[in-house]
């Protein structure tokens, strides 16, 4: 495998906290949608199961609770994964990246009052720095992608003007023939026209 010098590493692959922000914050756009999806998706899990399950669940509406149960899950299981590989680079211990996972979801999830806010508010935070560097890196990927793409083709334009040949200059026209003003040629005399004028 070809060796990546320390500008082209993908920050992506590290799962150092500190490192994963540095890469964002060259990328504040991307961060910040990253974080703004992030943060939703914990606040729509307390929500659903605080309010709205239960709410549907004693007017009867039983199809619309276990819908929304499967809404939760699938929020719960989208942020746990954020919040476990966070655990992991923090702590450096599978067992407590799950032990950690387990307690802020759980706790968001099943327990009320000021417990549930402190979950939620943690795990907003966790998401949307976990998120939000997850899109600036890979936007910061395709930027760098582009950058070379770019670079590679000025080289071959280059390549290419370089390689043709120049082109051949043409003399210019003369107006006037060479031998205009030039007087009419000289004839030499040769030894037998001479010895003949001599002889006559």
């Amino acid at each position: 495998m070809p060796k990546q010098s320390r500008r082209e590493v993908d920050c992506s692959a590290t799962t150092d906290v500190v490192t994963q922000i540095a890469c964002a914050l060259r990328r504040p756009e991307a961060a910040l949608i990253g974080a703004g999806v992030g943060a939703l998706v914990p606040w729509f899990a307390q929500t659903l199961a605080h309010e709205e399950i239960p709410a549907s669940w004693t007017a009867d509406r039983r199809g619309l609770a276990i819908a929304m149960i499967m809404i939760v899950v699938g929020c719960a299981l989208f942020s746990a994964l954020t919040v476990y590989k966070f655990g992991h680079a923090v702590f450096g211990d599978p067992r407590k990246a799950i032990g950690f996972t387990l307690a802020l979801e759980g706790v968001m999830l099943v327990s009320h009052g000021p417990t549930s806010t402190i979950a939620l508010a943690v795990l907003i935070a966790i998401n949307a720095v976990g998120n939000g560097a997850a899109i600036a890196l890979a936007r910061d990927a395709t930027c760098r992608r582009a950058e070379a793409d770019a670079r590679r083709a000025a080289t071959r334009r280059d390549r290419r003007a370089g390689s043709r040949p120049a082109p051949a200059l043409r003399p210019a026209a003369d107006p006037q023939p060479r031998t205009a003003g030039i007087p009419g040629l000289i004839k030499v005399p040769t030894w037998e026209s001479v010895s003949e004028e001599l002889c006559s």
